[in-house]
């Protein structure tokens, strides 16, 4: 502390290159330590959820871009959009209630289990899967527009099998982007699912050490997260190539 605050920085930020984050206020065991205790929990949350919310999407949306206009589309999208919009701690409190209070399904603290994962990672995947639903549902309409489509239409091709095996591949390469940036959301915005749930992982060690204000692990936990989202989406970026042969061309 008797340096200038710009040495005092580059003192922190030298060292944090060698994931060196000096040591909790409130345990006194090294940062990274503490962090690699935890993101495992997170990253099987986060996975789960994210193929979760994929295969929630994906069979609605096809049912939505099929029959759209009808009022099965008009119902799929009031239901899409009351889960886009639906808070997280409100839905996690509210299953915990029905499941784990009411119906005594699972237990009220799901901790690090993987058993008791599917609460949590439902929470945190409703909304996500309700984006890309709207999305998806675009972009399936779009695809039956499309000249390569009605030839295979045109071909005998059903309406249901062509939008499975022409027109899914195509739809849903422009939400490769949107799948990623929100995986690393569920990175950093899981902290109230795992607050709620128990769910020993970087969100709620984070929460933690604010409420301890165990500032070396808040500010390792900040730059862990902005690191892990910035590499996430460019490894999308890379695998742009190999989803879409054009870009390769281009």
């Amino acid at each position: 502390l008797d340096q200038p605050l710009v040495i005092q920085y580059f003192n922190w930020l030298g060292k944090a290159v060698r994931f060196d984050f000096g040591n909790s206020f409130i345990s006194g065991k090294p940062v990274i330590n503490e962090i690699m205790s935890r993101f495992p929990n997170t990253l099987y949350l986060v996975l789960i959820a994210s193929i979760m919310a994929i295969v929630i999407a994906v069979p609605i949306a096809l049912l939505s871009a099929r029959y759209s206009g009808s009022i099965l589309d008009q119902g799929l999208r009031v239901v899409t959009t009351i889960g886009a919009t639906m808070p997280e701690f409100w839905l996690g409190l509210l299953l915990l209630y029905v499941f784990a209070i009411h119906l005594g399904i699972v237990p009220v603290i799901a901790g690090s289990n993987i058993a008791n994962i599917f609460l949590p990672a439902f929470t945190l995947c409703l909304s996500y899967s309700a984006v890309y639903v709207r999305m998806l549902r675009t972009n399936l309409i779009e695809v039956r527009r499309s000249n390569f489509f009605k030839a295979a239409r045109s071909k005998g091709m059903s309406e249901g099998s062509a939008m499975v095996r022409h027109g899914l591949k195509n739809a849903i390469l422009p939400c490769v982007t949107l799948i990623a940036t929100n995986f690393g959301g569920m990175i950093s915005g899981g902290f109230a699912v795992e607050t709620i749930f128990s769910w020993q992982g970087i969100g709620q060690l984070a929460v933690e050490a604010v409420g301890r204000k165990d500032y070396p692990v808040i500010q390792a936990i900040i730059l862990w997260l902005g690191v892990l989202y910035v590499a996430v989406n460019f490894l999308v970026d890379l695998s742009y190539s190999l989803l879409d042969p054009r870009v390769r061309l281009g």
